[in-house]
């Protein structure tokens, strides 16, 4: 009888949600067998050289130590380890230096759910693999910086004069728009819009602006109380790509802006919409998509701590 070789993997990724993806992936597999979880680059080091791992995956965005120097750390202590990065980043200097430390692989986070167990079977093979999602990448083409903005507003008056900014100068820059907002804030967008000359009914026509659903959209990404990271990938990618078959004339691109994270915040569940927000971050980062949300004034001193952490999320905050 032929005995079943064990794959021993140390998982090492900071974002905790992003971490159990990872975990739960790799239990779908009889072969693997996870032998610890770290959340920054000193405690991978420390672990890989207590537990010699056969593979290590790590994220290059670690607190405490970079994935990249952890990474030349490891190698160092355990050099038959495969070294497999699972990151956000995409430059191409970044994957460079990522293989410079003895990597095997390198996976896109937004093709984590595709790309994760076939990278691990390439490099366990013996291969190295770089993730599809960097094809374009690796063809040359460089990515400008996306904006995640944030208002915090006092009325409904400011929310709307926020988003219609916004959304007045994605279609004038011939972007189409994702717009998630409560039917009655939609409302008003539309007339504000109209208001400012801008041709939002054309728009409509030409699928440049998309209304969604909020519930909708957290129907299809939420379990149990929680946002599931694999679901909001193959939503957002679905919606994306029905927005780019669809729409017409908008070389420039597609922006989205909304409430979801927001709604999800004014029900209690900070920890989902904090969830969601990071998530929406990085389809921005990777996909180069504007993005704008709308949170109500929140004055409550327990949260104070919170709404940092939300800020932080974002790439500027705006207090109307």
């Amino acid at each position: 009888m032929t005995v079943m070789s064990l794959h021993r993997v140390l998982v090492v990724e900071d974002h905790a949600p992003f971490r159990r993806v990872i975990c739960e992936l790799l239990r779908q597999r009889a072969d693997v067998q996870i032998v610890g979880e770290a959340a920054d680059g000193l405690d991978a080091v420390r672990q890989a050289g207590a537990l010699r791992p056969d593979v290590v995956m790590l994220d290059i965005g670690l607190p405490g130590q970079s994935g990249i120097e952890a990474a030349r750390r490891i190698r160092a202590m355990v050099p038959d380890a495969k070294l497999m990065f699972v990151t956000i980043e995409s430059s191409l200097e970044i994957v460079a230096r990522a293989f410079s430390t003895g990597a095997h692989g390198y996976v896109y986070k937004p093709r984590a759910h595709r790309d994760v167990l076939p990278v691990l079977d390439a490099i366990m093979g013996g291969a190295q693999f770089v993730s599809g999602g960097l094809a374009r990448i690796a063809q040359g083409d460089s990515l400008a910086c996306h904006q995640h903005h944030v208002v915090f507003y006092s009325s409904d008056d400011v929310l709307v004069q926020a988003f219609t900014r916004f959304i007045g100068g994605a279609l004038d820059g011939g972007k189409a728009v994702i717009v998630l907002l409560n039917e009655a804030h939609e409302e008003s967008v539309r007339r504000s819009l109209r208001a400012s000359h801008v041709d939002v009914d054309r728009a409509i026509r030409q699928k440049r602006y998309v209304p969604m659903s909020i519930n909708d959209l957290l129907a299809q990404v939420m379990v149990n109380g929680r946002v599931d990271p694999i679901r909001f990938q193959n939503a957002a990618e679905n919606l994306l790509a029905d927005v780019e078959r669809q729409a017409m004339n908008h070389d420039a691109g597609i922006a989205a802006c909304g409430e979801c994270a927001p709604t999800l915040w004014a029900d209690g569940n900070v920890e989902a919409a904090m969830q969601l927000e990071h998530l929406w971050d990085e389809i921005g980062k990777s996909r180069q998509i504007d993005i704008l949300c709308g949170y109500p004034m929140i004055a409550r001193d327990e949260e104070v701590k919170t709404v940092r952490s939300l800020c932080a999320e974002h790439t500027a905050v705006e207090i109307s």
